[in-house]
């Protein structure tokens, strides 16, 4: 005899004022996908993901990683698999191994590194780790946030110097100067697409240097 199941299905409406937002109820909508839609993205925006986070499915296996629009522009969260483990990629040495007395206590190393940071947010990042327990010297915790800045940094172009600027993204001293003055006459820059803009800079140059650059902290 065949068992049958009743389903019982729950209609309510949304409110024309949240029917546009990208939640507009808990679990994103009614049927909790828990994802936004492709719809934000777009030709015009699709280079301005960065990545948001990173879980391991398992030891040895593709991450799941979810892109983030970058700080000022618009666009969905979405998970995609990642084959290359960040962590892995940084150089071995005293430093790395004080990152990871200090950090793999309450995470994996490369959920610390999933995500790049400047020297400000590495500082309040380990911060936060310290205040939840984990442990280090003041010297230890200097050494961490400076490899951290090095290899899994950003560059905040509007308090870098210009000598910053040649440095971290290899720009040459008269690009790095006009982004500085321009800056100066008109203010912090708000994005990667007023940044390219800069007279004086390469556009094609910063946008392949995109995932290290920054424009608060």
């Amino acid at each position: 005899m065949k068992s049958a199941a009743l389903l019982i299905v729950a209609v309510t409406s949304v409110p024309a004022s949240y029917a546009q937002k990208d939640w507009p109820t808990f679990g994103r909508d009614l049927a909790g996908t828990r994802y936004s839609t492709l719809k934000q993205l777009d030709t015009k925006n699709v280079a301005k993901l960065v990545r948001a986070w990173r879980y391991h499915m398992n030891a040895g296996g593709p991450a799941l990683v979810a892109a983030a629009p970058e700080p000022g522009s618009s666009g969905a969260a979405l998970p995609f698999l990642a084959g290359q483990d960040q962590a892995g990629d940084l150089p071995e040495g005293k430093d790395k191994d004080t990152l990871q007395k200090i950090c793999v206590g309450c995470h994996e190393l490369d959920v610390v590194v999933a995500v790049r940071r400047t020297a400000i947010g590495w500082r309040q990042n380990v911060d936060d780790m310290i205040s939840r327990g984990a442990e280090g010297s003041d010297a230890e915790i200097g050494a961490v946030v400076q490899y951290l800045t090095k290899y899994v940094g950003k560059l905040n172009v509007n308090t870098a110097s210009p000598q910053q600027m040649q440095e971290f993204l290899a720009l040459p001293e008269k690009e790095a100067q006009a982004i500085v003055a321009y800056r100066e006459r008109s203010g912090n820059i708000k994005d990667l697409e007023q940044l390219k803009a800069v007279p004086g800079v390469s556009a094609e140059k910063l946008q392949e240097k995109r995932s290290l650059i920054a424009f608060t902290l």
